[in-house]
């Protein structure tokens, strides 16, 4: 990701998996606040961490001025089957407009911006 981020915007992984990215690219999310993850692997006792629940989730997306979304690219994406997946679909598509989008390798990152 070159420079759609901004210091303090939410970093958001669909599906979880894609936090991956973030692991393999630190730099790159520098500044950015991974809102649905609740527990690193440590403390998780496994090696991906865990992420707060659906209504959790769906709280916390609303309060964002702006969301940057780790998914799949659209060509290779499997389609949408986790409960947490879904709400943040739902989430971005009822409070947020996408203002800018990035490929690099298979993965997209698109910047939501909150409407007013």
């Amino acid at each position: 990701m070159r420079k759609p981020k901004r210091t303090g915007d939410a970093a958001l992984f669909s599906p979880a998996d894609r936090r991956d990215t973030a692991q393999v690219s630190p730099d790159a999310f520098a500044g950015l606040r991974d809102i649905a993850f609740v527990r690193d692997p440590v403390e998780a006792g496994n090696l991906r961490g865990e992420e707060a629940p659906p209504h959790r989730i769906r709280a916390a997306m609303p309060t964002q001025r702006r969301i940057l979304p780790v998914t799949d690219a659209p060509e290779v994406a499997p389609p949408v089957s986790a409960e947490r997946d879904r709400a943040k679909s739902a989430v971005l598509r009822r409070y947020f407009t996408a203002v800018a989008e990035e490929r690099v390798r298979g993965r997209q990152v698109t910047v939501y911006a909150r409407r007013p």
